[in-house]
């Protein structure tokens, strides 16, 4: 008995992964985001905090301020970059020297998570 895929020429091989190749291409074309998408979904956040913004004012609340930050503006741009956190706490250490590790991390965690 011969195996399965000896029976297949080099012809029926090009054929089978141009097949894939063309199911492999949509998957991708229909799974990327869409710009238009982005820009629909950027739009409705707008009006949402446009929304809110009236309401709160309407109501006479005012959003309490975030309280100052003992972090430079150069560590603020690298810990709000998850990607930088590392660089941020070096360069946090680098202006405090007096300041360990562990309390460094903290400080940008925290600063990260607050959202500022």
């Amino acid at each position: 008995m011969t195996p399965f895929l000896a029976v297949f020429e080099f012809s029926d091989y090009c054929i089978i992964v141009a097949i894939v190749a063309a199911f492999a291409g949509g998957a991708v074309y229909t799974t990327r985001p869409n710009s238009l998408d982005l820009l629909r979904l950027q739009r409705q956040v707008q009006e949402l905090q446009q929304k809110l913004d009236a309401l709160l004012k309407h109501h006479g609340i005012e959003m309490p301020t975030p309280p100052p930050s003992d972090l430079s503006p150069e560590v603020q741009l690298l810990a709000r970059d998850p990607e930088q956190k590392i660089a941020a706490i070096k360069l946090y250490r680098k202006e405090k020297p007096e300041v360990g590790l562990a309390e460094a991390k903290e400080k940008i965690e925290e600063f990260y998570k607050s959202g500022r």
